[in-house]
């Protein structure tokens, strides 16, 4: 038998709200529990495998723990659950009548850089620090057990780095200024690391990469349940990796999209920086090994609305838990609104645990968000290896849609490759309650990888319209 880690928790000063509904032990370690409007959440390091007990205030009925992939079947006694986990990894938990749970069980934290360029926050400390703007070379690391309230920024900077395992809490401009500010940006950045970070909202667009070249976000979870809480923006920009999140947001967890940043026109203009648009080539962007959870609207996955570029492609979703989309967005979304050609966008390996209203909801469209005057295409788009659970909810009522916009603005070559929806691979249109319009070639393919297509495909092919 494994042996058990020796836990470290992560333990906040006094001032923040922990938990009236539950109190958490790893090891037998006491863990802070805090309390937040969307979920309440826990933070522990370990390195293998912990026993996970938590202690209701009411007596739970039904508990689930998710991703449902983990394959966790937690134990209950009385007002207690309990259930191992066998290395790092972040879960949700649902208790039944109560709010929803995150536990964060972490890899052992890095070791906090030192040097000039380093803005290092303690830990057991609230640090108000309004807008923060980080200059070339430079590093803001928020020690675990840390808070800092307030924005980030960093424009026109190479090698720039937001690190360690603290909380950037976004909810510090609703109390002061009543209205909202983007949490993180990233301006025209190159080289720059985003990683480990706790955001917790009400915030405005959580991430935002503008125009930047060449970045990783790596280990960020959020909690927010705002309805512009976008999790993370990725505007014209390239060469993105987005790696082992675990999201929460009231809009779209993972949005691509080129646009003209007009909402930090002011903020600009009083740092006597030029306005330029996040309008470039969007290319070149991986998403994996992520924890998705979205509860208002938009998507799980989205590329749009806007779209104002030439080009958005190459751009890869792999090995993703989607936990739910519950609000009337999508899991899967391209809303193509601008002139953009989005094309050779893969969806592989995802899971997802529950949506309710669209699961793919691929369209050429015009919309508010739009100002672009032509329309644009969408083409070659392959979804494999997806696994969606359905519940009651979902017959009869969700449905997919697949449109393009005029006969010559059209969404062209969609492949279905063992795309299981509630256990059953699917093989025509119909099982996924597939609407369209003006779209060529849309293929379900049973058994078969894309690019092995000749012997095995189903019949079920969806031509001109």
């Amino acid at each position: 038998m494994a042996s058990m880690s020796l836990p470290n928790p992560h333990l906040y000063p006094n001032a923040v709200p922990r938990s009236q509904h539950y109190r958490i032990k790893v090891n037998g370690v006491r863990v802070d529990a805090l309390s937040h409007p969307a979920a309440h959440h826990a933070s522990v390091e370990c390195t293998g495998l912990v026993h996970v007990e938590i202690v209701v205030t009411e007596r739970p009925k039904n508990v689930v723990v998710r991703p449902l992939s983990c394959g966790i079947s937690p134990q209950i006694t009385d007002h207690r659950i309990t259930f191992p986990l066998f290395a790092p990894q972040n879960v949700q938990v649902e208790v039944e009548g109560q709010p929803l749970l995150y536990l964060y069980a972490l890899a052992p934290a890095k070791k906090a850089p030192i040097g000039p360029s380093v803005r290092r926050f303690e830990a057991g400390h609230i640090h108000e620090v309004g807008v923060m703007t980080l200059s070339a070379g430079e590093i803001c690391w928020i020690e675990p057990g840390a808070i800092v309230r307030g924005s980030i920024r960093a424009y026109y900077a190479d090698r720039v780095q937001v690190g360690g395992y603290g909380i950037l809490d976004g909810g510090y401009w609703m109390d002061h200024e009543g209205r909202r500010r983007k949490a993180l940006i990233f301006d025209h950045c190159t080289n720059a690391v985003i990683e480990d970070l706790l955001m917790l909202g009400p915030s405005h667009w959580m991430i935002t990469l503008g125009a930047c070249h060449h970045v990783s976000v790596k280990g960020v979870r959020q909690i927010a349940n705002d309805s512009s809480s976008d999790g993370i923006d990725i505007a014209g920009s390239t060469e993105v990796r987005v790696n082992d999140c675990c999201l929460h947001n009231g809009d779209d967890n993972i949005a691509i999209k080129a646009i003209g940043n007009t909402s930090d026109k002011l903020e600009r203009a009083s740092l006597d920086l030029p306005f330029e648009s996040w309008n470039g080539k969007v290319e070149d962007v991986i998403v994996s090994n992520c924890i998705l959870y979205n509860l208002l609207g938009g998507s799980a996955m989205e590329i749009g609305y806007e779209t104002s570029t030439e080009h958005i492609h190459n751009i890869r979703f792999e090995n993703i838990d989607v936990l739910g989309v519950h609000g009337f967005g999508s899991v899967f979304g391209i809303h193509n609104g601008d002139r953009a050609c989005v094309k050779d966008v893969t969806w592989d390996h995802i899971r997802v645990d529950h949506h309710y209203d669209k699961l793919v909801d691929f369209r050429v469209i015009k919309s508010r968000w739009n100002v672009d005057t032509v329309r644009g295409t969408i083409r070659n788009i392959n979804l494999q290896n997806i696994k969606v659970c359905q519940s009651l909810f979902n017959e009869g009522y969700s449905m997919s849609v697949i449109c393009g916009y005029d006969p010559k603005h059209r969404v062209q070559s969609v492949c279905f490759s063992r795309f299981e929806l509630g256990g059953r691979t699917i093989t025509s249109a119909d099982e996924i309650s597939l609407a369209t319009r003006h779209v060529d070639a849309i293929r379900f393919l049973a058994d078969t990888a894309i690019g092995d297509q000749e012997s095995r495909s189903s019949p079920d092919r969806l031509g001109k319209r």
